[in-house]
């Protein structure tokens, strides 16, 4: 697989920091067992109560039966699979793809285990390996913000996807309580950082990923001109909630938090934008 010179560092990053949601280094299971898969399942879809349907099922708010089911999807970031599974259990024809070899042969064991149906490979989704117009749907959660280049990703992700195919994606937001209040009010002024660093700069060494982009909904619409039906929904996370460090009172003060109490604030301040969007046909 070909990596440009910005994508290589980035590469290198994840490699080295997969997205196993252990930011505690609590998580002493062993890597790829059923049950290392469960716990990993459990703590990202616990956090995302924002996504969950009505009736609980996880992610069940964008993974709409009739928009995955016996669908071509792609995936683009599979991280540890979380995602990939709902969208195998849900009845997609599944391709799944990412830029680290971790990712992939975590994701390959997770289908093995689980016997679950699908293609795992990896690829740069700066210049994906699929002819144009091979999916009916693009998924992508929380990744093209983490590419060298979100543009050439959404190109890519255009091209290869049909006319009237559904793209879904979450990249983070920036006129958040996390940009402008965790990094821009207390690591930039409370703690000085601005003084040697940008808010952008601050933003992205206290995130995940060699590079973390952030968009309003109007840079996002200005490079989804080949879209339409476009949604954009404001989510985010409880801890964003409370600007402390991540100790026991804080994930106590987030389990006593209301979900439509959080869901109010953080509709309009939250870290993450989701976007669903339907490609034109092209002239």
């Amino acid at each position: 697989m070909f990596l440009s010179d910005a994508q290589k560092p980035n590469h290198g990053w994840w490699e080295e920091h997969p997205m196993t949601y252990d930011w505690q280094g609590t998580l002493e299971l062993t890597p790829g067992s059923r049950e290392w898969f469960e716990e990993i399942d459990r703590r990202f879809l616990t956090s995302a109560y924002f996504a969950e349907r009505p009736d609980g099922a996880p992610f069940g708010r964008f993974l709409r039966p009739e928009v995955v089911s016996d669908k071509e999807v792609l995936e683009v970031g599979c991280g540890m699979g979380t995602h990939a599974a709902l969208l195998a259990q849900a009845g997609a024809r599944l391709t799944c793809i990412d830029l680290t070899e971790q990712a992939v042969e975590r994701t390959r064991r997770r289908f093995e285990i689980f016997n679950l149906a699908g293609e795992v490979r990896r690829a740069d989704a700066e210049s994906l390996p699929f002819p144009d117009a091979s999916f009916d749907m693009v998924w992508s959660w929380g990744v093209i913000h983490h590419s060298s280049s979100m543009e050439k990703c959404l190109l890519e992700i255009t091209r290869v996807l049909r006319t009237g195919g559904r793209l879904l994606l979450m990249v983070y937001y920036r006129p958040s309580l996390v940009y402008y209040l965790h990094a821009g009010f207390i690591r930039g002024i409370l703690l000085g950082q601005l003084l040697y660093r940008s808010l952008e700069q601050i933003y992205t060494v206290a995130s995940d990923g060699f590079y973390a982009r952030v968009s309003t909904k109007k840079e996002l619409k200005r490079i989804l001109q080949s879209y339409e039906q476009i949604s954009m929904t404001v989510v985010g996370l409880k801890a964003e909630l409370f600007p402390i460090p991540r100790t026991r009172l804080k994930e106590k003060m987030e389990r006593l938090t209301p979900n439509r109490l959080a869901s109010a604030i953080l509709s309009q301040w939250g870290s993450m934008v989701v976007v669903e969007a339907v490609k034109k046909r092209q002239d």
